[in-house]
């Protein structure tokens, strides 16, 4: 009997490369649009400021009466995945290598997956094709926004990934107890990410028996013991039980209507089709290969949904269809071809690429050919202008770089506010500018009103380019 031929042996080989090649190119164009946007997002100044405020020495987990307060309710490790951004000059600089660095967290532990992950047909030269489809597919499934904003998910889903990788294909006990480490990682990034362990545990449970479930167990145990050892150590134990216990255990619940009524397509994507998927091909995902991204869908998928509810949170925090789709989209796309029609698989899932990723240059409202950070280069000219007497709610990188001062966010001031912890005056005025005159909006965004509140009566609003400047009202 002859060998199944190569997935793409039924197409001409010109036409299959012209495919990829495509579908590649069209994406790496997307990602390059990505990647010059990343500066402009608001968010992600905020998010990277904790980074460059623990490199100038500055604490960023606050207690519930001192320190900054910032955005960050998140575990630890993230800020310190973006450490080498520390490295940059000014605010800009930080921000477009934390911008390169949020990429390869998302290409990296995809690439691995893709490439790593069991296949049926395990011959190398006929499941290479389905391994490149699988990686282009993804990259085009991929939620956007994880592309263009620092989330704590994205280090949470790219541990979880190469945990399970790592608990799949090394059996021996070093592999175990990296599978563990990574684990214990991803809830080290988001408490939420706690699905990724009892995956683990379940999972070998089912293909190993419960001695082998209860010893690695003991592995999550011990790394989470160490990873909490190292954190206490670092930050401190009064604010990380503050910022990752007591309040988030304070957020008020969203309004469901008003939360899912936007979410509603999107979330049924991500949780729909996974579930239509395994209960279609229930029998195949007792396979142990596939068990173990179901088993991980199960069990992050509550965690999830139980953040969306909560007042702030996003379909981000819905990451059940990342941890699941590599694994599934490489064994499908990797299988021998018992019949004709799954020759075409690869080629159909590139085809399926070059679509998405076309389709998501057309949506951008203006390809970014260029790094988005001329606004830095105003709100540094305000900073000298006003040092000492400025305020940028939203951009606390600005001033991290010209007075090397960490300073209130308005998001984590907001998030205070509605989960009705009060701020002393003392704790606010101690991370303020010193003599408070100025506060700076980007128009991109609209601001909370918690900053304008503190304004003297009466204020000035003066816009300059794609600033708006709130200054005292003028003496008459």
């Amino acid at each position: 009997m002859k060998p199944p031929r190569a997935a793409s042996s039924l197409a001409p080989r010109p036409i299959t490369l012209a495919l990829f090649g495509l579908a590649g190119a069209l994406l790496a164009a997307w990602l390059w649009h990505s990647f010059c946007r990343f500066p402009s997002i608001v968010w992600n100044d905020v998010r990277l400021a904790p980074t460059i405020a623990l490199a100038q020495g500055w604490p960023i987990f606050p207690t519930a009466s001192s320190g900054t307060i910032n955005t960050w309710t998140y575990g630890p490790l993230p800020p310190l995945y973006y450490w080498p951004a520390s490295l940059a000059t000014s605010a800009s600089g930080a921000l477009m290598i934390a911008a390169a660095l949020n990429l390869l967290l998302t290409l990296g532990p995809i690439a691995l997956v893709c490439f790593g992950w069991p296949a049926e047909d395990d011959v190398a030269k006929r499941a290479r094709p389905g391994r490149w489809a699988a990686l282009l597919l993804c990259l085009a499934l991929w939620p956007p926004r994880h592309y263009e904003v620092i989330f704590a998910d994205n280090l949470g889903i790219a541990c979880g990934l190469i945990g399970n990788l790592l608990l799949l294909r090394s059996p021996s006990a070093a592999g175990r107890w990296l599978a563990a480490a990574a684990a214990c990682a991803a809830v080290g990034c988001k408490q939420i990410a706690v699905g990724v362990p009892l995956a683990q545990v379940l999972w070998l449970g089912l293909t190993a028996g419960g001695r082998e479930a209860l010893k690695h167990t003991c592995r999550l145990g011990l790394a989470g013991l160490v990873l909490a050892g190292l954190s206490i150590g670092l930050f401190g134990a009064a604010g990380l039980r503050h910022v990752l216990l007591e309040l988030p255990a304070s957020f008020p619940w969203a309004v469901l209507a008003a939360r899912l009524q936007p979410m509603i397509p999107e979330a049924l994507w991500q949780i729909a089709l996974p579930a239509v998927v395994m209960l279609a091909a229930r029998r195949r995902f007792a396979r142990p290969d596939l068990l173990l991204p179901a088993l991980a869908w199960a069990c992050t998928l509550p965690f999830g949904i139980l953040a969306l509810l909560k007042t702030g949170g996003w379909l981000n925090s819905l990451y059940s269809l990342a941890l699941w789709l590599p694994p599934v989209l490489t064994w499908l796309l990797t299988r021998t071809p018992d019949r004709p029609a799954r020759t075409w698989f690869p080629i159909g899932a590139a085809t399926a690429a070059a679509l998405i990723g076309g389709f998501r240059l057309a949506q951008a409202p203006q390809f970014q050919v260029l790094p988005a950070t001329s606004g830095y280069v105003a709100a540094t000219e305000f900073a000298d202008r006003f040092r000492g007497r400025i305020w940028f709610p939203f951009h606390p990188l600005v001033t991290l770089y010209s007075e090397h001062r960490y300073y209130h966010d308005e998001d984590g001031l907001h998030v205070r506010r509605l989960s009705g912890i009060d701020t002393g005056a003392r704790q606010l005025a101690e991370h303020l500018p010193p003599a408070v005159q100025v506060l700076a909006f980007h128009n991109a965004w609209s601001n909370w009103g918690v900053a304008r509140s503190l304004l003297p009566p009466d204020p000035r609003q003066l816009v300059v380019g794609d600033w708006t400047l709130w200054l005292p009202a003028e003496k008459r």
